[in-house]
């Protein structure tokens, strides 16, 4: 997942690339993770609910 995310992708991307098809499990469990390590970042950190919001590797 961090090699596809470096160039930012949007949260549906990032789940559809890895076959995934529950968002809110996807984000809960691997993708907050790993913005807490350092490991990806939000592009709008100031807005994370924004629909706009794409991920790329930190």
């Amino acid at each position: 997942m961090l090699e596809y995310c470096t160039e930012p992708k949007t949260r549906k991307e990032i789940c559809d690339y890895l076959d995934y098809k529950n968002l809110s499990y996807f984000s809960k469990h691997y993708l907050k993770p790993l913005i807490a390590e350092g490991k990806l970042k939000m592009t709008i950190p100031d807005n994370p609910k924004s629909q706009k919001q794409k991920y790329v590797t930190a």
